[in-house]
């Protein structure tokens, strides 16, 4: 993204409470080891922890928005202070009644802009800080307002519940796929509200095509398979809530590792290139959709960038969301692109609204 749109983009308020890239897709792309250390997009920091999990050396979680870090911050002091159980009903992925005093307790440690920040903002803690995002809250209206003028609690729960694979199919076309449905999706999920109320119109500047028709395509293509009954980003967006599903960080299988490696999570305030400046050399790249926001030329400079100051043999992973973007195809000397193996990754990426799922590593 150029300096001229930054400059239009309100980094004040907290766009991602979640991350919403497939965790276990990103372990399996960079298959990182413990002499790894990854340069990794904050978001909300869920990903940051699924990679520290793995014992690496270090995870550098880097983001323009100081807000973003700030709720960082908040889910690593709640991770090293509660149990699996406590985290989450503090969180909100889980009921709890006692989040404000839960906090009282956590912010004893929070750094004191993270304390200030948290302090003016505690409707967000009483709510439940993984529902506070301008996105999760996109998806809120959307649950809240408008799904149920195409379909009752009922069918969302039959789309989600156990069945074969023939019989989702058959659900989705005969059942689910209504005239109505698709109106709603495109409506909501296409450029202007997508760009009004989930993410901003800046990020969608430089997208060719429609945007509702990408969205619904993708939809209709997820919501046949039997992916969608296990998918916790689905029933976020048609519940609003996470079930037995869980994000990869709090699953009881991880919660531990994530615990046991957080001091290995260092933050960093600012863009891409000043995280690059201030640490080198780094093995591996988690880069969300960053190159979405970017023109070519500029995708370009900023490939050359993390090729130049990253480590030998170094992995690049990222999203294409609405744009095709890979490195490999404009660094063609420089870095190696694994299309089989890509395509393997994506077909089984949980974020079925992305296009695909790159990973491009240093010649």
């Amino acid at each position: 993204m150029s300096e001229k749109q930054l400059g239009k983009v309100d980094f004040e308020i907290i766009r991602y409470s979640n991350c919403w890239e497939d965790a276990d897709v990103l372990l399996k792309g960079l298959n990182v080891d413990q002499n790894s250390t990854i340069m990794s997009i904050a978001s909300a920091g869920d990903n940051c922890f699924s990679l520290a999990s793995t014992g690496v050396r270090k995870v550098i979680a880097f983001d323009i928005s100081l807000v973003q870090l700030h709720l960082v911050e908040l889910k690593m002091e709640a991770i090293r202070q509660l149990n699996r159980e406590e985290y989450m009903g503090f969180a909100g992925i889980r009921e709890a009644s006692s989040r404000l005093d839960t906090y009282a307790i956590i912010r004893e440690k929070l750094s004191e802009k993270c304390k200030f920040y948290w302090d003016q903002n505690i409707d967000a803690i009483s709510l439940g800080v993984i529902h506070a995002g301008k996105f999760e809250q996109y998806f809120q209206t959307f649950k809240m307002n408008f799904l149920h003028t195409v379909h009752s609690q009922g069918l969302v729960d039959q789309l989600l519940a156990e069945k074969s694979e023939e019989e989702q199919l058959k659900f989705h076309d005969d059942i689910w796929n209504s005239a109505e449905w698709e109106i709603l999706y495109k409506d909501y999920f296409g450029e202007k509200t997508l760009g009004d109320k989930g993410r901003d119109p800046e990020f969608l500047k430089h997208v060719e095509g429609s945007v509702a028709e990408m969205n619904l395509r993708r939809a209709k293509r997820h919501l046949r398979t039997k992916m969608a009954q296990e998918n916790y980003f689905l029933n976020y967006i048609l519940n609003n809530r996470f079930n037995a599903d869980l994000p990869h960080y709090v699953r009881q299988e991880n919660f531990s590792n994530v615990k046991r490696n957080l001091d290995r999570v260092e933050l960093h305030h600012g863009l891409l290139d000043s995280a690059l400046e201030c640490y080198p050399n780094c093995t591996h790249f988690n880069l969300s959709d960053i190159f979405e926001y970017m023109d070519e030329d500029l995708f370009s400079i900023v490939g050359n960038q993390i090729i130049e100051n990253s480590a030998p043999q170094a992995k690049i992973a990222y999203w294409n969301l609405l744009i095709e973007r890979n490195l490999a195809n404009v660094l063609p000397k420089k870095l190696n692109f694994d299309l089989d193996n890509c395509k393997i990754l994506s077909a089984s990426d949980l974020g079925y609204f992305y296009r695909a799922f790159i990973v491009n590593s240093k010649v």
